[in-house]
């Protein structure tokens, strides 16, 4: 086990290390953070427009509130590419150092998404049912889903170019005395000049290739691709893996692994949001909501059933007062009194449930929605601290809570022979004591 603990740390702690200190992925995490008030409004607008209840359908159609909801997700949810970019913009700013400049650099990174979006729209008219074209629109297709990862692109590129214009001191520089404003304003103006021609450049040359666009040349070669990627249930079990992983050396897993998480799987959210708003089939078995309310049901490790054990039925003084510590806590996803007080960090015993819960859970969830008992959820963004079987209602609903408190149950008699071993342990030692 020591030699196996040993090359664990010479390869996997490296990555690690690497990946908590990535200035791209920190700043995706910190960038869909900062919107996930705007993520989560527009979530509760389409679940409260679009629950499929006969009587509360007539009534909010009757009263107006059901046109009230929509107008809430038409500039939240579908239009969540703008406020990505902006917000990631500025997080990648800050993480390079221009703390003071970050909204500057935000609102020339908003300013580029928006010029790389194709202008014109076209339709069929209701009446005389001819093609009508207005070529000073702005189309909005790639201001949800399809844009994200543009946005994101976009978001990590835009800065990176203004870090490289802003070190070779090709900025505008006001006497001192000059409110801080106006001098960041000033300093801006190079490095916007200089980014908006070169990517006027960018958009012109992809207006000539066969896309037709940036958008949709990342799209159709980069995001389609991943989507794939994100849709097959063993990525998902993989990223499961690597959180427990990370945990057992005592590196907080969902940190790491978290920004991957929501890079891939918020496009597919959104297109189960839109889908549920439309009252259409939701296209995606796995969205992001899968991570709280079916992978990680009490925190990293699916650890509630072990919670559970420890409060209600360990001998041990040790371990009984830890399950009363942490049950509360693993009840709204939030599982460190669980990691550090068990440990799970460098415990052999331990690493076996905390690595196979999560992937029974996510597995039996999965293979539910494959045979039609489970409907897929709807995308509705799960933040941590949601309480256990209200998440599996808001993202699925009653059939979905229940399932969750099935697969808890089963978390515990994972959990329960390695939980015994430890309790026994600490019972013998404080009895010897």
């Amino acid at each position: 086990m020591d030699k196996f603990n040993a090359t664990l740390e010479k390869f996997v702690l490296p990555v690690a290390d690497k990946i908590s200190n990535n200035n791209a992925l920190q700043a995706i995490s910190a960038g869909f953070l900062t919107i996930l008030p705007i993520t989560i409004l527009g979530a509760i607008a389409t679940l409260l427009g679009s629950l499929q209840i006969p009587v509360y359908q007539t009534f909010i159609t009757t009263t107006g509130l059901k046109t009230v909801f929509g107008f809430i997700p038409a500039v939240t949810t579908n239009m969540l590419a703008i406020y990505t970019v902006f917000s990631i913009g500025k997080a990648m700013a800050e993480r390079l150092g221009h703390k003071e400049q970050s909204l500057v650099a935000a609102i020339i990174t908003l300013f580029v998404f928006l010029m790389m979006i194709p202008m014109g729209v076209s339709g069929i008219a209701a009446e005389s049912k001819e093609v009508v074209v207005i070529a000073g629109a702005l189309n909005t297709q790639f201001l949800g889903a399809p844009g994200l990862f543009t946005a994101i692109l976009l978001g990590l590129l835009v800065p990176v170019i203004y870090n490289w214009i802003v070190e070779r001191g090709w900025v505008i520089k006001m006497p001192e005395g000059v409110p801080p404003m106006v001098s960041n304003s000033f300093s801006g103006l190079i490095p916007a000049f200089i980014i908006a021609f070169l990517f006027a450049g960018v958009r012109y040359g992809f207006s000539l290739t066969s896309f037709g666009n940036f958008n949709a040349f990342l799209y159709n070669t980069i995001q389609s691709p991943l989507r794939g990627l994100a849709a097959s249930p063993i990525t998902f079990m993989l990223t499961l893996v690597l959180v427990s992983l990370f945990w057992f050396f005592g590196i907080h897993g969902g940190l790491i692994v978290m920004p991957i998480i929501t890079a891939l799987y918020t496009p597919l959210n959104l297109e189960n949001l839109a889908a549920l708003e439309a009252g259409l089939a939701m296209p995606n078995i796995i969205t992001q909501s899968d991570w709280f309310v079916f992978g990680m049901i009490g925190g990293g490790g699916a650890t509630l059933g072990f919670a559970i054990f420890l409060a209600f039925f360990a001998k041990s003084k040790r371990y009984k007062a830890l399950g009363r510590l942490a049950l509360p806590s693993s009840l709204v996803g939030i599982n460190e009194p669980i990691t550090f007080g068990a440990p799970i960090v460098m415990n052999p015993i331990l690493f076996i449930p905390f690595t196979l819960t999560p992937l029974v859970s996510f597995g039996i969830s999965y293979f539910l929605r494959v045979v039609g008992i489970l409907t897929p959820l709807n995308g509705a963004n799960i933040p941590t601290g949601t309480p256990v079987i209200f998440s599996a209602l808001v993202a699925g609903g009653p059939i979905h809570a229940l399932v969750q408190v099935g697969l808890i149950v089963l978390g515990f008699f994972i959990y329960y022979p390695f939980a015994l071993m430890l309790d026994k342990r600490a019972l013998a030692d404080e009895q010897g004591e």
